[in-house]
């Protein structure tokens, strides 16, 4: 099983769209800032991309606007061949 945590701030308002079969979907963008800065230089953030599907998409559209701290965990089985 793999776990992925992740907290940042959105980059921007998400907006919720429909399907051709109209399933809600968002897709946003996070803003991680990186734990260790570099003497002298700026501080620096990873951007990662996220879609969301169904009752997420809706309360993440509903509850979230840009700027916002959010966290996030995606947890994947492996495949079995």
């Amino acid at each position: 099983m793999n776990v992925i945590c992740i907290m940042g701030r959105l980059t921007a308002d998400p907006e919720l769209r429909h399907t051709a079969s109209q399933v809600p979907v968002t897709s946003f963008t996070v803003a991680v800032d990186r734990a260790f800065q570099q003497k002298g230089s700026e501080r620096q953030a990873d951007f990662i991309p996220v879609v969301a599907w169904r009752n997420t998409a809706e309360f993440i559209c509903r509850y979230f606007r840009k700027g916002q701290k959010l966290s996030l965990i995606h947890i994947s089985e492996p495949t079995r061949p």
